[in-house]
């Protein structure tokens, strides 16, 4: 017997390490190296006994009862193998603070338009309808695609159009863009845009414009009738959904399959049954969607609470499970939270540092003013500059601290998921724990319930593959 299987393990802490069952599969999550494992029923119990703090002997002897001691042994053997190979209790990696990200910006969303033709309930920018400057100048635009080019960070930039509904100012965005694409091709830098839309103003004109810049699109739409109409309606109370829907289909039927056009919607405690809405897209032909969580003041009597979570778990179980008919159906469906990559996804660093509000990305208000994020333009506590000051003085420590909060968040230290949810939404933090170190307790309770599925379907996706590799 090698003499590695008589020592007793080192460095085991189960806060590194993931384990849960879903769906058949008993799944293991290497937290440090984001390595997931499917495993046996020994392997399942002797790796539970481990992170108990039971030593080999002890597990050893509680095991004889159901298996071999060679079967024992052997499975010792294979989970030292995998933690020599850093694929399981893997030591936290080390962190150089000179690789986290820089404080280049490389993608700004502008408030292209702060008016709205609609009257979300839910919507948090209805704070800024009425400001002083409701609609970005074509200056303001030219200035923000400046300030992106004149930071050093990489050949790539990104825009988001937002608002308020930002076709709203349809000229300005076309204008934007135009100039974008000549300036930035004359010094050998690529944009990338994105339109953010509730779709009411979709029209051919609009249409074409899209599809010939190659711009991606998110587009409004919370479910069936019933449920978009009540949270978002036009400003005299009539529903949007019939015009809403068959503008999406519209600009869809012209677009093919693009990785980034999503459907995004918002579900509430008035559908709590939110995979019904999933149905809904489907049916329509949509394949590309998000739904989220509404974020929320406590008091309104759509707002989420606690005492939903159960239920909630449960309509994302029915939510994998209309994931996998479809797929069996050959007509599959992205839904954002399962897209999920262990392989190929963001560095360490990055993971570490948040979402980059204040940091990678900035929020332009139709001003000029500049802001960690779209949800804290308005407030003065978060205002870094203007694009319009000269010279302009941006505060980088106000993103500096939102990077570092977001690191330092109470109760990321010990989470399983750390390393996966980009450690939280700041502005969740500040709005609903009311602390940018603190954590949105259900918003993570949810991000969990998601991404342990989003684990699950990558695993038996393998399992089916493998399936069928040992069937030939």
């Amino acid at each position: 017997m090698p003499e590695r299987i008589n020592r007793e393990p080192e460095g085991i802490r189960k806060e590194d390490v993931h384990i849960f069952q879903y769906g058949g599969l008993k799944l293991v999550y290497d937290v440090n190296s984001g390595s997931l494992h499917q495993v046996d029923d020994l392997a399942w119990e002797l790796i539970t006994l481990l992170l108990k703090g039971r030593s080999k002997g002890d597990i050893r002897h509680t095991l004889l009862n159901q298996y071999s001691a060679e079967e024992i042994e052997e499975a010792f053997r294979q989970i030292e193998e995998l933690q020599e190979e850093k694929l399981l209790f893997s030591p936290p990696p080390p962190l150089d603070k000179e690789k986290l990200p820089a404080s280049g910006v490389k993608a700004l969303c502008l408030f292209i338009s702060h008016n709205c033709n609609l009257y979300c309930r839910y919507c948090f920018a209805r704070k800024e309808e009425g400001c002083k400057l409701p609609q970005m100048s074509w200056d303001v635009g030219k200035k923000a695609v400046d300030f992106l080019l004149e930071n050093e960070v990489g050949r790539y930039r990104e825009i988001d159009f937002f608002g308020g509904e930002p076709l709203l100012n349809f000229p300005v965005i076309r204008k934007i863009v135009e100039y974008a694409r000549e300036k930035s091709q004359s010094i050998g830098q690529i944009f990338g845009f994105t339109l953010t839309t509730n779709a009411v103003l979709i029209n051919d004109e609009i249409i074409d414009f899209l599809n010939s810049e190659g711009i991606d699109v998110i587009l409004s739409l919370d479910g069936r009738p019933q449920v978009h109409d009540y949270m978002r309606s036009f400003k005299n109370g009539k529903g949007s959904y019939e015009v809403v829907a068959k503008n999406i289909k519209k600009i869809l039927q012209t677009r093919g399959r693009r990785q980034n056009d999503f459907i995004r919607g918002t579900y509430t405690r008035h559908n709590l049954n939110f995979c019904e809405e999933i149905r809904h897209f489907l049916e329509l032909g949509f394949d590309s969607f998000s739904l989220e969580p509404v974020v929320c003041d406590e008091n309104e009597n759509y707002a989420l609470r606690e005492e939903d979570l159960p239920v909630l778990e449960r309509e994302y179980d029915r939510l994998v499970e209309l994931f996998l008919e479809q797929k069996e159906k050959g007509h599959p469906f992205r839904f954002y939270h399962f897209l999920l990559d262990l392989q190929e996804g963001p560095c360490l660093y990055k993971r570490l540092s948040g979402c980059g509000a204040g940091v990678e990305y900035l929020a332009v208000a139709a001003d000029g003013g500049l802001y960690p994020c779209h949800q804290f333009v308005g407030i003065d506590e978060f205002y870094m500059g203007n694009l319009m000051d000269e010279p302009l003085v941006l505060k980088r420590e106000i993103g500096d601290n939102i990077a570092g909060a977001a690191r330092d968040r109470e109760d990321c230290q010990d989470c399983w998921a750390r390393y996966l949810c980009g450690r939280g939404c700041a502005a969740s933090s500040y709005f609903m724990a009311k602390d940018l170190h603190k954590n949105y307790k259900l918003g993570c309770a949810l991000q969990k319930i998601r991404l342990e599925r989003a684990l699950y379907l990558q695993a038996a996706e393998k399992t089916k593959t493998a399936d069928k590799t040992s069937q030939k």
